[in-house]
């Protein structure tokens, strides 16, 4: 499919949004590109979510059968109409829908996803938001950076001024992060005095600018406290997806890592990428297999995995310097399959009779392959943040 013909189609699926109620408000910024449009119109919709690809599926049938039930009933029936009859008869998936009017749903909602101290958004909406930006990057590659930062010696600042003053200053903080932030990041009141930020579309050295720039901004605006001004700092972390961490587990973990240093000096932006010149490292349980044309077959298991390499344990030696192809066999539906050329750099056993270790270096792995991987280690851990 062309460029034109799916900005054909998204448009498309927009309109027929706005002539189902949705306005331009809500819309926003809340459809995604390619396939991933139509699981977000569908979300929008219904409040389920489903993957790009069968959404895409779902709305053309959808669509269908909306012009179906228009010609059957002499008249516009309608895509929430289309869209209810389809998932409660067609397609089971709804048992007991609730009619409700679309902006009390937007009220409500907004309600449970946003912070009631400060207005920004809260956990809630942060571990969704988290993952729905590595779907994006599994779809299309796009790298994405998250700042966790914290109002630093603020136990400090209660104590001396009260819990209302506290209220004030985190109130203080929110307000220069949503002037700092872009229109497009997400703001995130993570708990307590810990703000976080997800950058869409920002790489390492981008997230670490935005970073000090957040740092400096709220550095300059001090909070009101007894009728004086108090100045007020914070430490960020930051971690990028997925240079630093192949699930978002490990990206919050990373940029909390990246967090605690540069609290031990406070007033601070610290890069986990900067601190840790490593490819990050994500357990995997699968039993993979090496083919080489030096010996037979091996089956070996998965001790953990990077975009460098994976640490193996093998029932049988094969010698550093030695080139394999491994054969990563998914173990869970829709996990892909993979075949990696790869290079044997080490090779250790712990006791006589024992498995051996090794270690292997990939040769040249390209994008598809990232997201492939990112994949795999997702569909194996199954765990969310």
């Amino acid at each position: 499919m062309g460029q034109d013909e799916k900005e054909c189609e998204e448009s498309d699926v927009r309109e027929l949004l706005r002539q189902a109620g949705l306005s331009e408000s809500a819309l926003g910024s809340a459809l995604g590109e390619g396939d991933v449009a139509y699981a977000d119109a569908l979300y929008l919709l219904t409040r389920m979510r489903f993957t790009p690809d069968e959404s895409r599926c779902y709305w053309s049938e959808i669509v269908l059968h909306k012009e179906g039930l228009n010609l059957a009933l002499g008249r516009d029936v309608g895509l929430r109409v289309a869209v209810c009859d389809y998932f409660m008869n067609l397609h089971p998936r709804m048992r007991e829908p609730v009619i409700v009017e679309v902006q009390v749903l937007l009220r409500t909602e907004r309600g449970a996803l946003v912070d009631e101290l400060t207005g920004l958004y809260n956990r809630r909406y942060f571990n969704d938001a988290i993952h729905r930006e590595v779907e994006r990057f599994k779809r299309f590659g796009q790298q994405f950076s998250l700042v966790m930062l914290d109002v630093d010696h603020f136990k400090r600042f209660n104590d001396t001024y009260g819990h209302l003053a506290g209220d004030d200053a985190l109130q203080a903080v929110a307000a220069v992060l949503l002037e700092t932030a872009r229109t497009f990041d997400h703001v995130v009141r993570y708990g307590g005095e810990e703000f976080a930020l997800i950058l869409p579309h920002t790489d390492a050295d981008q997230a670490a600018a935005a970073a000090e720039r957040l740092r400096q901004a709220v550095e300059r605006r001090p909070a009101q406290a007894l009728g004086q001004p108090v100045p007020l700092t914070v430490s960020l972390g930051v971690a990028t997806f997925p240079e630093d961490a192949i699930n978002a587990r490990d990206l919050v973990g990373r940029a909390d890592e990246a967090l605690y240093e540069a609290k031990l000096t406070r007033n601070r932006s610290c890069s986990y990428t900067e601190k840790s010149r490593q490819f990050p490292r994500a357990p995997l349980g699968l039993a993979v297999v090496f083919d080489s044309p030096e010996q037979e077959r091996v089956t070996v298991r998965v001790l953990n995995i990077s975009f460098g390499g994976m640490l193996c344990q093998s029932p049988a030696a094969i010698l550093p310097g030695s080139r394999v192809e491994v054969l990563l066999t998914g173990e869970h539906p829709g996990a892909p399959n993979l075949r990696l050329g790869c290079r044997v750099v080490r090779l250790e056993r712990q006791s006589e009779g024992g498995p051996y270790e090794i270690a292997l270096t990939f040769e040249d792995i390209g994008d598809e392959v990232r997201r492939s991987l990112v994949r795999l280690v997702e569909l194996d851990q199954g765990a969310e943040i």
